[in-house]
């Protein structure tokens, strides 16, 4: 994209006057195409798509907000979002990351545990949103295991049922069934809902910075398993998190796994290839 098309973008939301400087192409996504501009009313964070996916970019906005809410100095702030001819595009200030604090991880635990101090009186939110270039519906239940099962796992299986082929599927069923006696019900809290290593960045004073949200309330536990499956976080980060909140028994051993059924299938459907052999591996744990 070139420099003319980002100062148009930013002309929709920062007025008719602004100046590019510098537009760079900032890698690591895999959904939407990313770019540090330095332009004459500040640095932004620019993010585009086709036009058709603005929704996908309107949902991220709402969790956002959710989040800043909550901690304010950990999220970044929303400039705008909207549709320029055949694209979509979605602001934000940059970020310049300072030096990551001596505690980093620690700090990151605790910040975790206070988002997850949040609560609500139901499982889901009010709003639909995505995760990855993926719908994710958020119908609200009152029941955790229903929710896991209605609008995590079966949505994302069936969509991806031809990849996963008969026997997979048959699997599914069978390991949902057994869901009552293996997951445990716990408040509803507040999730950033798709927590990974590529989804943390550093904010001005080197704490961690949340970026890419897929908000939803749900058993915390969800998100703690989605921090182990592709590594990349440190003992002190749930250290810290447990002092606050502690974790039952047999999360790791076991309720962990099933949980991360969910990331595992949202991944065969954005990129196929071994997902699928981790699906069915965790799968015939529980069968």
């Amino acid at each position: 994209m070139n420099k003319e098309t980002i100062e148009s973008l930013l002309i929709q939301v920062a007025g008719a006057d602004v100046q590019v400087h510098e537009v760079r192409p900032i890698g690591g996504g895999n959904i939407s195409r990313a770019f540090g501009v330095k332009s004459s009313k500040g640095n932004f964070f620019i993010k585009t798509n086709r036009a058709g996916l603005v929704d996908m970019f309107e949902g991220e906005v709402k969790n956002l907000d959710i989040l800043r809410k909550v901690i304010p100095l950990n999220v970044p702030e929303v400039v705008g979002y909207g549709t320029m001819g055949h694209i979509s595009y979605f602001i934000l200030k940059l970020i310049e990351p300072g030096k990551r604090i001596t505690d980093f991880w620690a700090d990151f635990g605790r910040t975790l545990a206070s988002v997850h101090q949040i609560h609500a009186t139901s499982y889901g939110l009010e709003y639909d949103n995505y995760i990855g270039s993926l719908p994710q519906s958020n119908k609200q239940h009152s029941n955790w295991i229903d929710f896991f099962v209605e609008e995590r796992i079966w949505p994302q299986a069936k969509k991806a049922e031809n990849l996963l082929g008969t026997e997979i599927m048959e699997m599914m069923e069978k390991v949902c069934s057994r869901l009552p006696e293996i997951l445990t019900q716990a408040k509803p809290s507040l999730l950033h809902g798709d927590l990974w290593s590529g989804n943390f960045t550093l904010n001005q004073t080197g704490k961690v910075c949340l970026v890419d949200p897929a908000t939803y309330y749900g058993n915390r536990e969800i998100e703690i398993a989605f921090t182990k499956l592709f590594g990349g976080f440190e003992d002190e980060f749930y250290d810290a998190y447990k002092e606050i909140l502690p974790l039952d028994k047999g999360f790791f051993d076991t309720r962990a796994d099933i949980y991360n059924l969910y990331p595992l299938l949202v991944h065969v459907n954005l990129f196929g290839g071994w997902y699928i052999a981790s699906v069915r591996e965790t799968l015939k744990r529980f069968v």
